[in-house]
């Protein structure tokens, strides 16, 4: 009887672990939507302490301007009164918006109003004497004390609501600690409840292997048992299937624990020290449990898997079709402009992530231009050869779909650009990013087979180039053409200048192999200087962006000495793009970066040949 029991409470190992990570699913997503929530709160409160801080600073500003205007009478002063005024209902409607669910709050802000109206009635008076009296008669009124009888009464309004807001922070960032904390510890038992389920559940199985491997022995002793023991045979092969199905699949639920665990851990050390991010990891371990508990779900079934949804994409139309959505994302004090490649191919992409990665670069792109600039979006083909491919591991050589995404901004440092696709890695402030926009971008690309790449120069502006593989569909469904390097080779000597060694040694090594004789320069002035001798020199292949010097002074002085030379530029950015910032002129010759080794040979051959003409 006993053993009986036991046999029925192992056999029904799966079913418990299977509730065991439901309940584990239904309790992570309880706990998850509350911290969230309790975190929505936490954002709140610090939004309303912008405001009121914002609301503060407008008020000291219009003082400012008042008192300015009225001891000096200079126009700039009360400009900078008059704006403060202007923006003070805004911030007040704002405010009042932000506080609309603590009544306390909405109270003091109504009692601060009229006091708020005095004040600045009070300034336009003192500025009219000023205007109409003189200053003399002006310093009078404002000596009286009364605007700032006025403005230490606000002042002290405005301090008490921000105290009930810090209050409200702390008291709402404990209640989140704790809901992490009770999370964090539900799901480690419950976790390691589930595994302990699996552990009997496996150690079963290898005991009714043993024993079925007995039972094996003992049947090959019995001829008269022939067809009992081949049942039993047939048996055994079939648990020897199944415990080789549960290896694997107690080996891919590892794996899953150890995300949960894992993101749970940084969850609670990330809140600990104040980071953010924690949401990203709390949805990471809700992912793993999710993907847990469906595998114990599939344990006698063959799982699904749910990729992209990707579509045919012409970029064309993709891109035309949400610029006006761009627009609007990124503001009035942006110029945006896309260029569309003709002849352009079709492109295989889920286009719901395409437009939030395009969107994500065009608001980044944004948020470098501050005081404005220029936004290019364009679209082309390009090949990405066999040299590109053993340079960039993971990145096949083929036919890709370039879409470019190209701002007049800041730029980055080579130490920030080489941690761009870094998660939660950003130079913005808390308030306005993540550090998971470009790291989104990067997966999604990745995930449909693309390339990503940045170029970006300090100060001058960034490019990021996505690469999307060509779609040979029924829609484009003729004979692809076998792309073959051409043997445009030459003997005249080039002097290439690039600053990047890296990419000096790589383009130095190209040019030698296509014939050429190369100089190399690591500067403008080291350029210079071998053009000074007495080398022969047929064309100068110039880096546009580089520091004392840039390569569109260097070719004016290099062709002052030379008069013959001939002269090609190369550079990172989008050729549309650079130009439209002024850097090139039309009609010079140009390469953009990454070149193919066919390109570079063939725009060298045009270029030589052109002048040889």
């Amino acid at each position: 009887m006993m053993n009986r029991m036991t046999n029925a409470v192992r056999s029904r190992v799966p079913e418990v672990a299977g509730a065991a990570l439901l309940a584990i699913v239904a309790m992570t997503i309880w706990i998850g939507t509350r911290y969230l929530n309790q975190a929505d709160w936490v954002r709140h409160t610090l939004e309303v302490e912008t405001a009121l801080s914002d609301t503060w600073s407008l008020l000291q500003d219009a003082e400012i301007g008042q008192r300015s205007f009225v001891l000096t009478g200079e126009e700039a002063y009360l400009t900078l009164y008059t704006n403060a005024r202007e923006k003070m209902p805004v911030a007040l409607d704002r405010l009042h918006a932000l506080v609309a669910d603590n009544p306390a709050q909405v109270s003091a802000l109504e009692a601060a109003r009229p006091l708020i109206t005095q004040r600045l009635a009070f300034a336009d008076e003192t500025i009219q004497i000023r205007v109409s009296d003189g200053p003399e008669a002006a310093k009078t009124k404002v000596t009286e004390g009364h605007g700032r009888r006025l403005t230490e009464d606000l002042r002290l309004r405005f301090a008490s609501m921000r105290n009930v807001e810090q209050k409200l922070l702390a008291e709402r960032e404990s209640a989140t600690l704790w809901t992490a904390t009770v999370f964090a510890i539900a799901t480690g038992l419950a976790l390691l409840a589930t595994v302990a389920a699996l552990a009997a559940w496996i150690f079963n199985t290898r005991r009714i292997g043993l024993e079925l491997a007995g039972a094996y022995r003992m049947l090959q002793e019995s001829v008269a048992e022939r067809d009992p023991a081949e049942q039993q045979i047939r048996q055994m092969q079939k648990v020897e299937a199944v415990g080789q199905l549960t290896g694997g699949i107690a080996h891919d639920f590892n794996n899953m624990l150890a995300v949960i665990m894992s993101g749970i851990g940084l969850a609670q050390k990330r809140f600990a020290r104040g980071e953010g991010g924690v949401e990203e990891m709390l949805s990471g371990a809700l992912d793993g449990a999710n993907r847990a508990a469906t595998l114990v779900r599939r344990l006698l079934a063959f799982s699904r898997q749910q990729p992209l949804a990707p579509k045919p994409i012409d970029a064309n139309k993709f891109v035309a079709g949400i610029s006006e959505l761009i627009s609007r994302a990124i503001g009035e004090a942006i110029n945006v402009e896309t260029i569309l490649g003709g002849g352009l191919w079709m492109t295989h992409a889920d286009p719901v992530q395409l437009e939030s990665a395009l969107l994500n670069l065009c608001v980044n792109a944004r948020d470098a231009m501050p005081e404005g600039g220029r936004l290019t979006v364009e679209t082309a083909n390009c090949h990405l050869d066999d040299r590109y491919s053993r340079l960039h591991p993971g990145v096949p050589a083929g036919q890709y779909v370039l879409i470019a995404v190209t701002d007049t901004g800041t730029g980055m440092t080579p130490e920030v650009l080489a941690k761009a696709f870094d998660p939660f890695f950003t130079t913005k402030d808390q308030s306005k990013g993540t550090g998971l926009g470009l790291s989104q971008v990067y997966g999604f690309v990745k995930q449909s087979g693309g390339h990503v790449k940045v170029y970006s120069e300090l100060g001058e502006g960034t490019t990021v180039k996505i690469y999307l593989p060509r779609h040979y569909g029924a829609d484009t469904d003729r004979p692809e053409v076998e792309r073959k390097v051409a043997e445009s080779t030459g003997t005249e000597t080039v002097l290439l200048v690039e600053d990047e060694a890296r990419v000096l040694d790589l383009t130095a090594a190209s040019l030698r192999e296509l014939g050429y004789t190369v100089l190399e320069a690591r500067s403008a002035q080291e350029a210079l200087d071998k053009l000074k001798n007495d080398v022969a020199v047929d064309l100068l292949l110039t880096d546009i962006v580089m520091p004392e010097m840039n390569g569109r002074r260097l070719a004016d002085e290099a062709v002052a000495l030379r008069p013959e030379l001939k002269v090609m530029f190369m550079t990172g950015f989008t050729k549309n793009a650079v130009v439209h910032n002024g850097v090139l002129d039309p009609g010079v010759h140009f390469l953009a970066k990454p070149f193919s080794l066919e390109e570079l040979s063939i725009k060298i051959r045009e270029v030589l040949e052109t002048h040889r003409s």
